[in-house]
């Protein structure tokens, strides 16, 4: 098919709000290939590795809408919807007499007791931006990647330096004084706080805690490489101090995957000065501990939800982690875990692993091996990993993503189980079984299962309740948590 574009000049929109009007266009219009963002290098070549090809110059202060349509036509109606999704807010803006701020400084002059900047930018500008924000004595919370660790550790240095949060890059979710951002849910308020290098790490414990009738006092996340050696866990550490201090959180929880060793040294030693009990998770770490002082470690996500809240509610803790089946021989066939969140494709690679499984992920964790492994082995995908999302939205934000893969999963003879989680809440889909239950119901093999977990709350504009009914209405098994999900696929091999 020919492949249309059009360049809208000196027109910025941030890259959440450009996932989510690709999301709507793509479903509006029902076209496969489109990128809708800001004409930059990486952009247009993001755009090629999706098959658009065509001739740009990059122009990073314009805005580029590219596609493939059958004919001139069909094309002309797309621009027009695309227009028209573009400047939907700036006619709001207009129509309410809203002053255009155009830069940080200018937001800072025109309100003065502003004191937390959200930035999504393109990663080329991110690093800039953040430290504008720092050095106009603004918190920040990160949300674009592709920002070099050099960067980020000179971001980290600025902000503990001026005693201010730097969350990020690459953070995707944080609740800061019960104020939902990025990825997040709406949680009961409480004396728990968290803090986390892993957004749908955070999002399952701080739901599991809600769902369970505690609530959170602040959710950090600090983006997923804080805890890399480069970067020491300088925002973990300073997270932590701040968690101290603060009269309303009376837990903290600590969720990541596995530290750097050195870091995990600094980190678990900070974590022994604080004077309020703790519970540390970090996905996929072999940990033989229970209790160390006033540290709990936990066996999983919901694990470390659970053990906060009896803590809170002054409740026995319980003995120790639980024993995962052994499995020495796999013959009915393969299982294939298709994840919208990374820490959850994460979490069952290591529950398999644990339970004798031979694991292959696009991500793999230790002893998991890479996806170009052949045979009968189990195949674990993060779909937001950034070789499926150059050019498209995050799969929680369009999930025809994930549908994509699953209905070429479910036409695969040798998958006789396919695991996968459906993530609500703020910024997620707004219909994420759309295109799931058109899948679901054409199927016609009784030899596949299906099981889900859903990560979010009732009071998520999704409803976790409604959710879940709609999936087991469709012959889905729910489990309450991607733990217990991962270990009722394994039984089903």
């Amino acid at each position: 098919m020919p492949v249309f574009f059009k360049s809208f000049k000196n027109l910025y929109k941030d890259s959440v709000s450009l996932m989510q009007i690709t999301a709507k266009v793509i479903l509006e219009t029902g076209i496969e290939k489109l990128s809708v963002a800001m004409q930059t290098k990486a952009n247009l070549q993001r755009a090629k590795v999706l098959g658009l090809n065509f001739e740009l110059e990059p122009s990073p202060n314009d805005l580029m809408a590219v596609f493939e349509a059958q004919n001139e036509d069909e094309a002309l109606k797309i621009f027009s919807f695309i227009e028209k999704s573009l400047t939907s807010n700036e006619k709001r803006k207009t129509e309410t007499k809203e002053q255009t701020i155009v830069s940080i400084r200018q937001a800072k002059d025109h309100q003065e007791n502003l004191n937390f900047a959200l930035i999504s930018v393109p990663g080329a500008y991110a690093a800039a931006e953040a430290l504008k924000a720092l050095k106009s004595g603004l918190n920040v919370m990160l949300f674009s990647d592709n920002v070099s660790e050099k960067d980020e550790l000179m971001l980290k240095k600025e902000a503990v330096e001026r005693d201010l949060l730097m969350m990020g890059p690459d953070c995707g979710t944080a609740v800061i004084n019960g104020l939902p951002l990025g990825f997040a849910n709406v949680l009961r308020k409480g004396n728990i706080g968290l803090v986390g290098a892993s957004g749908t790490g955070l999002q399952e414990v701080s739901c599991a805690i809600s769902n369970l009738g505690c609530g959170l006092s602040q959710v950090i996340g600090t983006g997923g490489r804080d805890l890399h050696e480069n970067i020491g866990g300088l925002m973990t550490l300073y997270a932590l101090d701040l968690l101290s201090k603060d009269v309303n959180t009376k837990v903290i929880g600590v969720i990541s995957k596995p530290p750097a060793a050195d870091v995990k040294e600094k980190i678990i030693a900070k974590l022994k000065e604080i004077k309020k009990p703790v519970v540390v998770h970090f996905v996929g770490d072999k940990n033989s501990k229970r209790q160390d002082e006033n540290i709990t470690y936990a066996s999983s996500l919901v694990d470390c939800a659970e053990i906060a809240c009896k803590v809170i509610e002054n409740k026995e803790i319980g003995v120790g982690k639980v024993s995962l089946p052994k499995v020495k021989e796999q013959s009915f066939g393969k299982l294939c875990g298709i994840f919208c969140g990374g820490t959850f494709c994460a979490e069952a690679q290591s529950i398999a692993l644990a339970c004798g499984f031979e694991v292959a992920s696009n991500v793999p964790i230790d002893g998991a091996k890479s996806l170009n492994s052949c045979g009968l082995t189990n195949i674990f995908i993060d779909m937001g990993d950034d070789e499926f999302t150059n050019g498209r939205p995050h799969p929680m934000i369009d999930p025809s993503l994930r549908d994509e893969y699953f209905a070429k999963s479910m036409g695969d003879h040798e998958i006789k189980v396919i695991l996968f989680d459906v993530v609500l809440g703020y910024g997620a889909s707004l219909t994420p079984l759309d295109g799931l239950k058109h899948l679901i119901k054409k199927n016609t093999r009784s030899d596949l299962h299906l099981v889900c977990h859903v990560c979010g709350t009732d009071e998520d504009p999704q409803s976790l309740k409604n959710t879940v009914c709609e999936l087991q209405n469709l012959g889905v098994k729910v489990a309450k948590s991607n733990y217990e999900a991962t270990l009722c696929a394994l039984s089903l091999l």
